[in-house]
């Protein structure tokens, strides 16, 4: 398909801080239609890691989210810092959020979490030889305990829905495409 014109005449910023920025765009669709109030949220693109150990273990993470009120099970992840490069972010956040090192590491792709409504990108990387190198270095707004999990475990947690943030399973689905799982 070939990529339609969308014209932007005016954009609003509604919302304009470190970590988050909301604009309200007036755009004019190929057709001519004009929509007052398009609202599109800029975001720092994040990094997400798939982390497996030398015994083949999975590592994950059990974290609380305030947003929906709920424990998960989630793959690493974390913005990127600005001018940050993805593979620094990844990490970076392996090392932060569970306390873990790996010293072999290949980008397996990115992807969109929300094209719709948003411009950040996910890269997705995958950590061989994870191995444990010190504590979690958690933020204050950080509940998480990171778990390492045989590929069944990890497939329950999946059927299951205790692994239900967007990213991870769009993650999870790229490493199986990967041969990962």
């Amino acid at each position: 398909m070939e990529r339609p014109h969308w014209k932007r005449l005016r954009s609003t910023y509604l919302i304009d801080s470190t970590y988050l920025k909301i604009r309200r765009d007036e755009i004019e669709l190929p057709d001519g239609t004009v929509l007052p109030d398009y609202y599109i949220r800029e975001a720092r693109g994040f990094a997400i890691v798939i982390a497996r150990t030398a015994a083949k273990r999975f590592l994950a993470i059990e974290q609380y989210r305030y947003a929906s009120d709920d424990v998960g099970l989630e793959f690493v992840a974390g913005s990127l810092e600005r001018d940050e490069e993805p593979l620094h972010c990844a990490r970076r956040e392996l090392r932060e959020e569970t306390g873990y090192e790996a010293p072999t590491w290949r980008l397996l792709g990115e992807f969109r979490p929300d094209p719709v409504r948003s411009t950040s990108t996910a890269y997705l990387f995958f950590a061989d030889g994870a191995f444990r190198a010190g504590e979690p270095e958690l933020e204050p707004t950080e509940q998480i305990e990171a778990v390492e999990l045989v590929l069944e475990e990890l497939l329950a947690a999946v059927r299951e829905r205790r692994m239900h943030a967007g990213p991870s399973l769009s993650a999870f689905a790229i490493g199986m495409a990967h041969g990962i799982f």
